[in-house]
């Protein structure tokens, strides 16, 4: 029995790196409200954790069809044959927690591995992705990235750049990102000095003019080989997730090949199942997925594509997508999280 955990604060986690933490409401009831995603790729027998059972069951229920899968509680996971845990994103706060709630050690990763998947989930991990990726194709792509350790280096780059994104090294969707265009005012100064304090610098990337978020989806196995999943074409407003397009494989690379001729994106995918696992390998297994975006050119017409964003070693909504992904000769469909009461993935008809 697999036991599958959806554990949205791994990012929250990540960033604090502490055994016990408090997370915040929105993500504790994020957690309740959504804990029987997992079910969508459960194997027939496998548990998923949740915290109330018969929610679970009734939330579920107009998604996950078909399926023999157990949801059980934390009171639960002693009693259980668990052989593998899968989680949303390994932490040394869901290693305690499981652990705590008789999980055998032998079934979780060790402190010095989490230590090591935790620095590599760094945004610093982007810099040497980047400079692979972009290899020999600069012309056709975009992204650089630098790292700082103090306020005087930081403007330093600011002067240079002068539009810029300012990224802590670890934090969740849609927080530690300030924008800054000419100087910092002193409330950005002030955050950008808390960050160096906490996490030991701060990240600085040029400003782009996106046009279209998207990602690859991957799944790196044990033995070090990288499984291409999916194209994950998403949305979101001030880089908060908002929702995700479900279609076929085919149907989503003819949209980004309005802006980006497949070959490209075909390249950079086939870089990345090259590159990750020298990067990756023996530290971390499990899904991971990086994010993209489709950016305006300043000097002609035309796009560029930005093929390193953001790196997530842990499972994302993409990887949701994915697993409701409508056939083929069905509509498209769009996936989003709402909040009515409570959390809830909602699926509609595509426009």
């Amino acid at each position: 029995m697999d036991l599958h955990v959806f554990n949205p604060e791994h990012d929250i986690a990540l960033a604090h790196n502490r055994r016990h933490l408090t997370m915040p409401h929105a993500a504790q009831e994020l957690r309740m409200n959504l804990g029987w995603i997992p079910a969508l790729w459960a194997s027939d027998g496998d548990a998923v954790l949740v915290d109330d059972i018969a929610f679970a069951i009734k939330a579920s229920s107009g998604l996950v069809k078909g399926k023999d899968v157990l949801f059980v509680t934390w009171n639960d996971l002693p009693e259980l044959p668990i052989d593998h845990v899968n989680p949303w994103g390994w932490d040394i706060t869901l290693r305690t927690a499981l652990a705590e709630h008789g999980v055998a050690t032998h079934l979780l990763p060790t402190e010095e591995k989490l230590s090591a998947v935790r620095k590599l989930s760094s945004r610093l991990s982007t810099i040497p992705t980047l400079s692979f990726l972009r290899d020999g194709i600069q012309d056709q792509t975009c992204g650089k990235a630098r790292y700082h350790e103090s306020l005087d280096a930081l403007s330093d780059t600011l002067a240079e750049w002068q539009r810029v994104v300012l990224k802590s090294p670890w934090s969740s969707s849609g927080r530690g990102i300030r924008y800054v265009d000419g100087e910092m005012n002193p409330s950005v100064k002030g955050w950008a000095q808390r960050v160096i304090q906490q996490q030991g610098g701060a990240m600085v990337e040029p400003y782009y003019n996106k046009v279209r978020d998207f990602g690859m989806e991957f799944f790196m196995h044990e033995n070090g080989e990288v499984e291409y999943a999916g194209l994950s074409l998403f949305h979101t407003v001030n880089n908060v997730y908002m929702g995700n397009l479900l279609a076929p494989e085919e149907e989503k690379r003819m949209i980004l090949d309005k802006w980006i001729p497949t070959s490209l994106t075909d390249m950079i995918r086939d870089r990345i199942c090259t590159y990750i696992p020298t990067m990756l390998h023996p530290h971390y297994a499990g899904p991971l997925g990086i994010d993209m975006m489709v950016v305006s050119r300043h000097d002609q017409q035309g796009f560029l594509l930005h093929p390193c964003v953001e790196i997530n070693l842990r499972r994302t909504m993409g990887h949701v997508a994915l697993a409701l992904t409508p056939p083929e000769g069905q509509s498209q469909q769009l996936m989003s999280i709402e909040h009515k009461g409570n959390y809830f993935l909602k699926i509609t008809t595509a426009d």
